[in-house]
């Protein structure tokens, strides 16, 4: 297998990179900047790079023509990676002399692809039996179905079939979750992490739909869709989908504006989300796999009722798991800049964290959590600091709770196996 340089300065993106390199059993060095990744390469002749292009300081198109002009690093391939997939950033990458593209998040199929094209097949796949071993168990985890023969279509086939869809959401948790709904669905999604980054995506091209929330940091998803009408004259309308965490009907009426065409509330549903995909888009042409009942996990006093999350994503121990770890750190980051707020007297700022946990808390069936932070959500909208303050001390001990839940899950004492019997 190969050796592979990452140069990555997002500490997310660098943790999905390493993942899928080492399932692929390749040996994976990581830099996260430009000059540390340039020293990597001269002194480590790695086989491979994969190159982040915004980076602080040395951009990586600027690595990657010091790269190519180095004869000890010249012959090394370089695959740009960029969370804007517009077409001048190909030009720019092609004209730095990196020797391929992919548009962020990555997908394992589409980098494995690529890496297969640029890498002497021989030296990759010294065992073809044990590189196939490695990436069956992979796919299995990412379609989130063990059946024979499903898999979501990829991105180039989604794109030809006119059902590549747009998520637009700040919350990384919520993003994992609808990421795998709609893989459950049959259907393929890019993923934008706010209303600018979403907009440069949707000028790009071929995107069947767009799934926005409507909170979100650099531009709103009413700015968002307002723009999307704006660039679309002359050409056909594609729908536009609003995600909100309110379930009133005077909030969702609120909501309504013209230029968007349906709205799901948070957490999406699957039965929900599959009625209205299937309501806006070509038919589906890869089996689906049917929500499950909610409930599974009777939650009774337990701070977490985790049959939520199985009626989101399916009741795979390991995905489970997964999504529930990746909740507890983003909810302790999230935390402390809520405690950091409500101590300033940020009331803003306060409210801000509290919408951004509030949605994941319920995503994964911490309720009682979620209903917490929608009530700080208000008291700091409203401007209401004494409010915040009693609500603080309430937070704190329902998040410790939480985390205690989560403690008994993975450290055995209440196995799966044993939380699905109760």
């Amino acid at each position: 297998m190969a050796r592979i340089l990452v140069v990555e300065d997002n500490p997310a993106n660098m943790k999905l990179a390493c993942l899928l390199l080492r399932n692929a059993g390749h040996t994976v060095l990581c830099a996260t900047d430009a000059e540390t990744g340039l020293t990597l390469a001269r002194t480590d002749q790695p086989d491979l790079i994969l190159m982040d292009i915004q980076l602080p300081g040395m951009d990586g198109l600027a690595a990657t023509a010091l790269l190519k002009q180095d004869p000890i690093t010249a012959a090394i391939p370089v695959i740009a990676l960029t969370a804007m997939a517009m077409k001048a950033d190909q030009e720019k990458t092609r004209v730095a002399g990196c020797d391929a593209y992919i548009a962020k998040p990555l997908r394992y199929q589409e980098l494995y692809a690529v890496i297969d094209s640029l890498l002497d097949k021989n030296e990759l796949r010294s065992d073809e039996k044990e590189f196939s071993a490695r990436l069956t168990p992979l796919r299995n985890a990412q379609s989130g179905n063990h059946e024979a023969g499903f898999e979501p279509p990829s991105r180039d086939e989604a794109l030809r079939l006119g059902r590549l869809i747009l998520i637009a959401e700040d919350n990384e948790t919520n993003q994992r979750v609808i990421l795998r709904q709609l893989a459950l669905l049959g259907y393929t999604a890019d993923v934008a992490g706010n209303g600018q980054l979403a907009l440069q995506r949707w000028r790009s091209g071929g995107y069947a739909l767009l799934l926005t929330d409507l909170q979100m940091p650099e531009m709103d998803g009413y700015e968002l869709i307002e723009a999307v009408r704006a660039g679309e004259q002359g050409v056909s309308r594609v729908p536009i989908v609003i995600m909100t965490a309110s379930t009133s009907k005077r909030d969702i009426d609120r909501y309504r504006t013209p230029d968007m065409d349906d709205f799901l509330s948070k957490p999406l549903q699957l039965a929900s989300l599959k009625t209205t995909l299937e309501k806006w888009l070509p038919p589906t042409v890869i089996g689906s796999k049917p929500a499950r009942a909610a409930g599974r996990h009777a939650s009774g006093n337990q701070a977490v009722n985790v049959g939520v999350l199985e009626n989101l994503v399916g009741s795979d121990p390991a995905v489970i798991s997964e999504f529930l770890g990746g909740f507890r750190i983003s909810a302790t980051r999230i935390a402390r800049e809520l405690k950091t707020a409500c101590i300033d007297q940020q009331t803003g700022q306060a409210a801000n964290q509290a919408h951004k946990l509030m949605s994941s808390a319920r995503a994964v069936g911490a309720l009682a959590l979620g209903e917490l932070c929608a009530e700080m959500e208000a008291a700091g909208k409203a401007g209401h600091i004494e409010a915040l303050a009693v609500l603080l001390p309430r937070f704190e001990r329902e998040l410790q709770a939480v985390n205690e839940f989560l403690d008994s899950l993975q450290g055995g004492q209440t196995t799966m196996a044993e939380t699905r019997r109760q």
